[in-house]
């Protein structure tokens, strides 16, 4: 590295070369000075006794709002992630929150707290396993709360709904797949962990009020569990709500608050279900592209590929022109259609590869857009798609945008 060094005034060079000379002093004499009893001594100049020109003050986080985006840094399967809390309305970055590795984050209370879900080992990646869930102040970025949970957490590329809070926030969900399927059972009120309730073989975990969740099932259809404080269960089947051909993203949108999900497959084909404790009720499936556009090639591609919005009903999913079987590359692309009827509303050329996208749920909603190759999150109007802001240098590959409901 090359560096220029700006002329000193005169008289500076002797100063400079008296600073150096007494901080080599110090250093020299550390050990001395400190049996001496730590007193600096009279002969120093102000060069070495200086007072901090700045006392380091930690801030606390302001009040969660819709805008609120935390930031998922899982670096590819390494042993360290680290989440990244950011002001979306001022692209601003407000803290970190490290976690082990391939973690899962929940938010709770109106995003008043994080429930992280880890896995670290006792020589950083081999040693004893030890699986744990941390609950941490969403203003202070403090933990609150540390729950030793069975070593069997599922480790695979960080799928949002692997773990989920209960709709009354009273409960932690989180999936095992070995040594065989079943569902953890976390009391957060107790700050203790119940039980493993075995489960057949289904993934992601939907939660609905009174104690119940959803999970989707290898045949097409979705398992409705019920569970009681001990962990004790009654499952059944819903009827199957997708043909073996369409290929299920790993990434759906789901509202815990409304039961909302919209889960698109790699050809671009949108099924929703609205999920309740009386059940499910599959809406009418339809496609995103017309004939023309897949003609051209048009799918959607990213981990994160789709957001919705409640109140304006529009699905925002992420597309670009690509090859078969490349659903889990960056898009450029987002189009936004009626979540009812399917309508294109509108296409937003987000001008960057992006792998994951999110949307505010308020009046004028953002759309949050994160890029691993850029380290990146943008930030547009969802409306408008103008380009707002950025945060950069988050980490080493950014895979999961998630906002406060």
């Amino acid at each position: 590295m090359t560096t220029k060094q700006r002329p000193l005034k005169n008289g500076q060079y002797k100063t400079r070369l008296a600073a150096s000379l007494t901080f080599a002093a110090v250093l020299a004499g550390g050990s001395h000075l400190a049996l001496a009893g730590g007193a600096v001594p009279t002969q120093l100049g102000t060069e070495a006794t200086l007072e901090l020109m700045d006392t380091p003050v930690i801030l606390d986080a302001p009040d969660s709002d819709a805008k609120r985006v935390y930031v998922l840094d899982a670096g590819g399967f390494h042993m360290t992630s680290t989440y990244y809390t950011i002001d979306g309305n001022e692209s601003k970055l407000l803290g970190m929150t490290d976690a082990g590795k391939l973690p899962h984050m929940m938010l709770g209370d109106n995003g008043k707290f994080m429930a992280i879900a880890s896995t670290m080992y006792s020589r950083v990646a081999r040693g004893t396993r030890d699986d744990y869930i941390e609950i941490i102040d969403a203003k202070t970025h403090k933990p609150i709360a540390d729950i030793d949970i069975p070593e069997g957490r599922f480790l695979t590329q960080v799928i949002q709904r692997l773990a989920s809070l209960s709709t009354d926030d009273r409960h932690i969900l989180f999936q095992q797949f070995s040594p065989s399927p079943a569902v953890g059972l976390v009391d957060l009120e107790k700050e203790s962990f119940v039980k493993m309730m075995p489960i057949p073989d289904c993934y992601h975990l939907f939660p609905v009020p009174d104690q119940k969740f959803f999970m989707h099932c290898r045949d097409g259809s979705m398992l409705e569990v019920s569970y009681d404080d001990e962990g004790n269960t009654q499952q059944t089947n819903t009827k199957v709500f997708h043909g073996e051909n369409d290929f299920l993203f790993n990434n759906p949108y789901y509202s815990n608050k409304t039961g909302h999900l919209v889960w698109p497959s790699t050809a671009g084909r949108i099924f929703q279900a609205k999920l309740s404790e009386s059940g499910a009720e599959f809406l009418e499936p339809f496609d995103v592209f017309t004939a023309e556009q897949k003609a051209d090639k048009w799918a959607p591609g990213g981990w994160q590929p789709v957001g919705y919005h409640k109140d304006r009903n529009e699905i925002y999913l992420l597309a670009d022109q690509r090859e078969k079987w490349t659903h889990k590359l960056t898009s450029r692309y987002v189009f936004v259609v009626d979540g009812t009827t399917g309508e294109q509303l509108r296409r937003i050329d987000m001008g960057h590869e992006i792998n994951g996208i999110a949307v505010s749920q308020d009046a004028e909603p953002y759309l949050f857009a994160s890029s691993p190759g850029a380290q990146t999150l943008y930030t547009f109007d969802a409306v408008s798609g103008e380009e707002l802001g950025q945060v950069d240098e988050l980490g080493r590959a950014p895979v999961l945008i998630y906002l406060p409901e």
